[in-house]
């Protein structure tokens, strides 16, 4: 995976991202809710970059470096939870749907289709009226309702591989149902899944900082949604735009590498499963 460059430089990202996630609250340089004032006792409102604070501070004097830092981990955590429950629910639904048919797969395709009526944004901002504002209730919304898409393609790529001469081989030998599909399906289906995992990790992180701003998350929380919404409320956002850009910038940043990331990680794993089905097929 990591001989191509384009794949290898976008988990160099995903990697320097995870790294500000769990070692943030140590390196920022300053408490994130310590106002800073300057030599004649005055708040640094809205200051720009300088040497003490590379990113400039907010309108309360918060340095904008430490909070970047420190919001790293909420929004990583976020796309992890996130993207590992659509990861989860879509290949357990759609293995399940594609393997077994019959009824079970009408019944779970039909909730599916459900599912993919709800509107996202409004039925979110319900779940979380119900559940809690909160941090955690934001992420399992965002899982809970995403994992629509993954299932779909997953239930499809499913009957396909199912077809495999190996596969019915295993059937027509007695192999049970869960060791068919642990042994032959799953893996078979994992670049995909492992597309949509990513996929996931980026959709979940654009619409935490969406609900975020529409002030159905966790404000105490200081991802960079938070930080958005922040700079928005203050009126600051043209005055002082490192305030808001740089989270949203490294938003953008995050989504784009876990994307082609994804896309990139399929591919190259495509091709080694091609060639493994063509010498299964073989044999």
């Amino acid at each position: 995976m990591l001989d191509d460059r384009t794949t290898s430089f976008y988990f160099a990202i995903l990697l320097v991202i995870v790294v500000m996630g769990l070692f943030g609250p140590m390196l920022a340089p300053h408490d994130v809710n310590a106002t800073h004032y300057d030599d004649n006792g005055d708040i640094l409102r809205a200051e720009a970059p300088s040497v003490d604070h590379p990113l400039g501070t907010t309108h309360a004097g918060y340095d904008v470096f430490s909070r970047i830092l420190v919001g790293a981990r909420p929004t990583v955590l976020t796309g992890l939870i996130g993207g590992g429950m659509i990861l989860s629910i879509g290949t357990a639904v759609g293995v399940t749907a594609g393997y077994v048919g019959g009824k079970t797969e009408t019944v779970l395709m039909r909730f599916t289709d459900f599912v993919y009526g709800v509107p996202l944004i409004p039925f979110a901002i319900v779940l979380i009226t119900f559940m809690g504002v909160g941090f955690l209730s934001s992420a399992l919304v965002i899982g809970l309702i995403l994992w629509r898409g993954a299932a779909r393609v997953i239930r499809a790529q499913t009957m396909q591989v199912k077809q495999y001469p190996f596969v019915k081989v295993a059937k027509a030998s007695g192999a049970s149902t869960p060791r068919i599909i642990f042994k032959h399906i799953l893996p078979n289906v994992a670049p995909m899944a492992i597309f949509f995992l990513a996929m996931g990790v980026g959709y979940a992180i654009i619409l935490q900082a969406g609900l975020t701003f529409l002030g159905v998350a966790d404000p105490f929380v200081p991802s960079w949604g938070v930080m958005i919404r922040n700079a928005f409320d203050s009126g600051y956002m043209a005055t002082a735009p490192w305030w808001s850009l740089t989270p949203g910038l490294l938003i953008g940043i995050t989504v784009l590498s876990t994307f082609m990331f994804g896309r990139g990680y399929e591919d190259l794993i495509d091709e080694d499963a091609e060639s493994v089905d063509a010498e299964a097929v073989s044999a």
